[in-house]
């Protein structure tokens, strides 16, 4: 799979959870990607691990976005 196409399936998998209103509430980087921790309003929770430099970059906007109350 090329790195485009990762990146895709990465974002397309951390819009689903923003879609259903879940909310980025931890982050934890390493060299292997970045480990997200969402939780959903209702108390469900959920984990994605980000390997690709562009989903990396994309959740860190969303994040700010999160922060000023636009998603």
């Amino acid at each position: 799979m090329s790195e485009y196409e990762q990146f895709k399936l990465e974002k397309q998998k951390l819009d689903d959870f923003v879609a259903q209103k879940f909310k980025i509430v931890g982050v934890k980087e390493d060299l292997n990607g970045a480990w997200l921790d969402l939780e959903h309003p209702g108390g469900e929770t959920a984990n994605l691990h980000l390997i690709t430099a562009n989903a990396r970059k994309y959740y860190v906007a969303l994040l700010i976005a999160q922060g000023q109350g636009q998603v």
